[in-house]
């Protein structure tokens, strides 16, 4: 039902809902590279190696770059 102000109870917060989703981007960007690196540096530890920090922050950029266009969309669906 429609309010006085003639939008829906569930459109008065869709801005709020996008600005919420737009300001996790830069920690995912930031963070998801971070746990690839400190997971591959302890794992380079345990296992001997020397390689794998690089491909766990590697695919943990790859990761969080995913999920930022996954909201990217879902915030232009919601603004049509």
């Amino acid at each position: 039902m429609p309010t006085p102000s003639g939008k829906k109870p569930e459109d008065k917060y869709a801005m709020l809902r996008q600005a919420g989703l737009v300001t996790v981007i830069p920690f995912l960007l930031l963070v998801s590279p971070l746990v690839g690196y400190f997971l591959g540096r302890f794992l380079d530890k345990r296992l001997d190696t020397s390689f794998l920090w690089i491909v766990l922050t590697a695919l943990g950029f790859v990761a969080g770059v995913k999920e930022v266009y996954r909201i990217i969309v879902r915030i232009s669906r919601e603004a049509k």
